[in-house]
């Protein structure tokens, strides 16, 4: 359930964006990042792609000139579990960076292009507000490469977000109101899953609790299939937050398929 009436605070400065690139020079040929900051008023939240039990997804629509293109999804970090009422739900608080990888091919002669992103968002405290934000980018086009003072920014959020990894037998069985999950691929550094959020939006009970089973070469966890599911994929795509051998948190992400 969703308020949308406002208050005296000023709304336009609750989530403020910025767009930046790892290239202040693009290379004709060459692929490059595009990062979105959002800052986020203290106490306030915006979602992920999977919003939890209430909630919007943060979406971005880009718009690029001809010879340019995405490579790929959205690169999301790792969200917050955020406790609401009887609810739970993902997003981020303060700051969240959402990343886009774009590769391009003839870009005739120009020597400088735009992008444009629009960005759609719930920002939400006590009451949630419905914002939206159009940002454009202009980057100049050469034969050489040359970095921006946010390159560095950029390939820390690169290697902090979660890879994608392959489970070729990585299964889960539905079970009337239960969703089990057995992990049998897993990162060669994996020590032991410390949590399961599925990407796939929709599919659980994110108030039940569930315990982790580490085994020595499958991890095992139950879930609650959510009252409002219809019916379940054949396909769950999951993030995978996990402990290294060295104690470091690191995440994947990972698509399981049913039993």
């Amino acid at each position: 359930a969703f308020c949308y009436s406002l208050s005296a605070e000023n709304n336009d400065d609750l989530v403020k964006v910025k767009i930046y690139s790892n290239v202040k020079q693009l290379q004709r040929g060459a692929d490059f990042y595009l990062a979105l900051e959002m800052n986020i008023t203290d106490d306030w939240h915006v979602y992920w792609e999977n919003p939890g039990d209430s909630g919007l997804p943060t979406e971005v629509k880009w718009e690029t000139p001809k010879g340019v293109e995405k490579d790929g999804d959205l690169i999301w970090q790792v969200p917050e579990k955020i406790k609401w009422s009887d609810m739970i739900n993902y997003g981020y608080s303060h700051k969240m960076y959402l990343i886009q990888k774009f590769k391009t091919t003839r870009i005739s002669d120009a020597q400088e292009i735009k992008i444009k992103a629009k960005l759609n968002w719930l920002v939400c405290k006590e009451k949630c507000i419905p914002q939206d934000k159009d940002i454009s980018i202009d980057l100049k086009v050469g034969e050489t490469f040359i970095k921006s003072d946010q390159d560095k920014l950029i390939n820390e959020l690169l290697a902090s977000a979660p890879i994608t990894f392959e489970s070729k037998n990585s299964t889960f069985d539905v079970d009337d109101d239960n969703l089990s999950i057995e992990l049998l691929d897993k990162p060669k550094d994996l020590q032991s899953v410390t949590d399961i959020y599925f990407v796939t939006a929709g599919i659980t009970d994110n108030t039940h609790k569930t315990k982790i089973v580490n085994n020595k070469n499958k991890v095992l966890d139950d879930f609650k299939v959510s009252p409002y599911t219809d019916t379940v994929p054949v396909e769950l795509e999951l993030l995978v937050l996990y402990k290294d051998n060295n104690g470091t948190s690191k995440s994947y992400e990972t698509i399981i398929k049913q039993k």
